[in-house]
């Protein structure tokens, strides 16, 4: 990246700050995964991060990842092109594959729980104990109101507001960083197309 050429851009500055300081709000290790989907949010995420650690910590290792579910004919050659796509931008891409049978119903459920075990294993391995997704304030407004028409409690809508979620998993925790929840998938998008 030519940081200073991007980042003389008014707008892409604005969300890059936006970003810099709800990452700077969690506490984070020197080791971080990046959840990759390969869509404009993720990509702008892969960008936001990697400034991140070019401009204020170059200590920071960031590790990015990518799960192909294999649920599409053509998810392989996606996976392939992202990885690409990601390298012309000197970021090293790894893809982790869901092997195995995959299921006929509830496909969505199954194959978000098989991404976070797929990332978690990678954590746990790596000792990485903070994963950055790519959730955005659309996602917030969606989501809050598919809970609210499924008769959520306030404990339910609230909990997707928080930038940052625990889990526990084999005896380790691992955080759940949403960084872009204040940006908008528009600003997402602007960053992408630059």
């Amino acid at each position: 990246f030519n940081l200073k050429k991007i980042l003389k851009d008014k707008r892409v500055l604005k969300i890059y700050k936006k970003f810099e300081k709800n990452f700077e709000s969690i506490d984070y290790t020197n080791k971080i995964a990046v959840s990759v989907s390969g869509g404009p949010d993720s990509m702008a995420l892969c960008f936001l991060a990697s400034c991140y650690k070019s401009i204020k910590d170059n200590k920071i290792q960031i590790l990015f990842y990518l799960v192909d579910h294999g649920l599409r004919k053509d998810s392989n050659n996606e996976a392939k092109n992202v990885k690409k796509q990601l390298y012309s931008k000197k970021i090293n891409l790894k893809i982790l594959k869901w092997t195995g049978a995959k299921p006929s119903s509830n496909i969505q459920s199954i194959a978000r729980k098989k991404r976070y075990e797929l990332l978690f294993n990678e954590c746990k391995k790596y000792k990485i104990q903070t994963i950055l997704t790519a959730h955005h304030q659309d996602d917030v407004y969606e989501t809050f109101f598919s809970r609210l028409l499924r008769g959520s409690g306030t404990d339910g809508l609230s909990s997707f507001l928080k930038i940052e979620k625990k889990f526990l998993y084999k005896g380790k925790i691992i955080k759940i960083i949403r960084p872009l929840l204040s940006i908008s998938k528009q600003d997402l998008t602007y960053l992408t197309n630059n």
